[in-house]
């Protein structure tokens, strides 16, 4: 398991044919941003921890300040996390809070683009680009 911040928020499914779905969450504010640190595999079991931290770093995060979602330790990225990451895409927009994604790896950045999604969200390699992206 990643090693925990003492803020964390932690999912553990119990293992369902040999398998275990983990996810921790962590938010932290930057000025007015709002940055949602994520750990683990945002799947069906995860994917509520995924929209719970979501909205509510977009209740805490000033307009026009971004809500970040920093998917950098994440393992796995299913359909049901990509249906939230653009839920929130689009309620963020009707706030005027720019979503941002951060991931620089392939489990994030491959079904992000297999789905053509990258071309509607905003992903930048780390936080600090996401941060100062216009």
């Amino acid at each position: 398991m990643p090693e925990l911040p003492e803020n964390a928020t932690v999912i553990q499914i119990p293992p369902e044919r040999g398998q275990r779905s983990v996810l921790v969450a962590d938010r932290e504010v930057e000025g007015y941003a709002v940055i949602v640190h994520l750990a683990g595999d945002i799947d069906l079991a995860t994917v509520g921890l995924l929209d719970q931290q979501l909205c509510r770093a977009e209740a805490v995060a000033m307009p026009p300040a971004p809500v970040i979602a920093d998917l950098t330790r994440v393992r796995f990225l299913g359909c049901r996390g990509l249906a939230v990451l653009l839920e929130h895409h689009h309620r963020c927009a009707r706030r005027n809070l720019p979503l941002r994604l951060v991931a620089d790896h392939r489990a994030v950045l491959r079904p992000l683009g297999a789905t053509g999604l990258r071309r509607v969200l905003t992903v930048r390699p780390g936080v600090t680009a996401a941060l100062s992206a216009a």
